[in-house]
């Protein structure tokens, strides 16, 4: 209903505001038909088809473009109209269209002395899909006084443009010659130039910052960055791969149940260690073979390595934020939780994607190496609170398939069963000092991502 009554109320205003259409004028017979894609996206560099025939004399034109009856960027001031022409006119979608809703593209040709045709076009709306950037090409080393180049390739929706203004940075300072407006594809690289102007302070402070945003007053996405400073911090933060070896020939199976042939693997084979099938039974593990190839293989099979791949926590809240911003993880909600295994640190971040700032940062214990906690984004999905015969755990944050955030387990006299802390020691579960994880459970909301990297 509500998307025939907005065709209705756009059939109104076009009548309304173009009461007049006469199809001839100074002895010229004049047609125009449109086409246009039937969906589009917030800000996309958008082109519709205009075929026109004049069977008369050459005349003087122009086309405008409107979105539900308001006069957009787009279309062509002036040009002649001899006999039969066919013209793309470009024009950026707006933003803040409903998505709910179908929208008017109307084509106005003005040609002559006052003569007016229009063909209407209807189309819906999609927000903004993902754009990011990545470098393609980076200078193996900063040499001072030495100019540099840099490749950087966009990720667009596919099969869409976007109009972009682009500058670069070097420690601040905007690059002469860099700024531009760009129309960005999926796959699309500029080389950009940097002269040895940029390069003649001490080369460890160098900083090299890519930036994209919107194209004039269309605020599709906000502002997009890449810098070369970012690249050395995420390298700095690693996964945590545990090494193991196979002690005997055996089979891959596609199933923890040992059921469905993958493949053999030959003993001494290396492996990295991935999952049990289950703590309890602990009959299978998963593996990821050389060949990048995951399986299930018997768990007696595999010989797991017993190293502590902790290391020290030195990153800055600058660095954190650098990480999770340049992964561009996002949020159901105003938080973002990363628990970074390789350093057994919890942060906890505010805003939103793009935009994240660590707020706090605790010391957990994650899952050891034979129950690892595994690598993924996943979701904070309810509160809640463990009690069995052995231990009590309160609060428990569940994530997903058994797998949470909570404190340390304590008897039921209130006695820490296991202080480790800063350490891999639990069966899979993020454990946390009962004060920290008590100000996670009461600020963080359900529906928060979590990321365990």
């Amino acid at each position: 209903m509500k998307k025939i009554t907005s065709v209705l109320l756009c059939a109104i205003m076009i009548f309304a505001s173009f009461s007049c259409v006469p199809a001839y004028a100074e002895g010229a017979s004049v047609q125009l038909s449109t086409a246009l894609a039937p969906s589009l996206m917030e800000g996309e560099l958008a082109s519709v088809t205009c075929e026109i025939s004049n069977s008369g004399a050459s005349v003087s034109a122009c086309i405008e473009l409107y979105i539900d009856g308001n006069r957009i960027e787009g279309g062509c001031e002036n040009f002649v109209l001899s006999s039969q022409c066919s013209e793309n006119f470009d024009f950026t979608v707006p933003s803040g269209l409903d998505t709910e809703f179908l929208h008017t593209l109307l084509v106005l040709l003005r040609y002559g002395s006052g003569s007016e045709l229009y063909s209407a076009n209807i189309f819906t709306v999609q927000k903004t899909g993902e754009i990011s950037m990545k470098f393609s090409s980076m200078p193996l080393g900063v040499t001072q006084g030495w100019a540099l180049y840099y490749g950087v390739e966009f990720e667009a929706p596919k099969g869409k443009a976007f109009k972009v203004d682009a500058s670069a940075f070097v420690r601040g300072e905007n690059v002469a010659g860099t700024s531009k407006e760009l129309i960005i594809k999926d796959g699309m690289q500029e080389i950009v130039y940097v002269n040895e102007s940029y390069n003649q302070s001490d080369p460890s402070d160098f900083d090299f910052v890519y930036k994209i945003n919107s194209s004039g007053k269309n605020p599709a996405f906000g502002e997009i960055s890449i810098s070369s400073r970012n690249e050395e911090i995420r390298k700095k933060i690693t996964p945590v791969i545990l090494p193991a070896t196979i002690s005997y020939r055996t089979n891959g199976y596609s199933y923890a149940s040992l059921k469905g042939y993958v493949t053999t693997i030959e003993a001494g084979a290396q492996v990295e260690y991935l999952n049990p099938d289950n703590h309890n039974s602990m009959s299978a593990a998963k593996v990821k073979l050389a060949s990048g190839l995951v399986c299930w293989v018997p768990m007696r099979a595999v010989n797991l390595t017993k190293q502590n791949f902790t290391i020290a926590d030195t990153l800055t809240d600058f660095e954190r934020e650098v990480f999770v911003n340049a992964s561009g993880y996002s949020s159901k909600t105003p938080y973002l939780i990363w628990v970074n295994k390789q350093r057994q640190r919890l942060t906890v971040f505010l805003d939103s994607k793009g935009n994240w700032r660590a707020i706090n940062t605790f010391p957990v214990a994650t899952g050891k190496n034979a129950t690892p906690t595994p690598t993924v984004v996943c979701e904070y999905i309810y509160k809640t609170r463990w009690v069995t015969d052995e231990y009590i755990c309160d609060p428990v944050l569940a994530l997903y398939d058994g797998y949470a955030i909570h404190n340390q387990p304590e008897s039921h006299s209130g006695r820490v069963i296991d202080s480790t802390m800063g350490n891999p020691a639990s069966a899979g579960c993020i454990r946390m000092l009962k004060e920290d994880v008590s100000w996670v459970h009461y600020y963080v909301p359900v529906g928060t991502t979590v990321v365990l990297y």
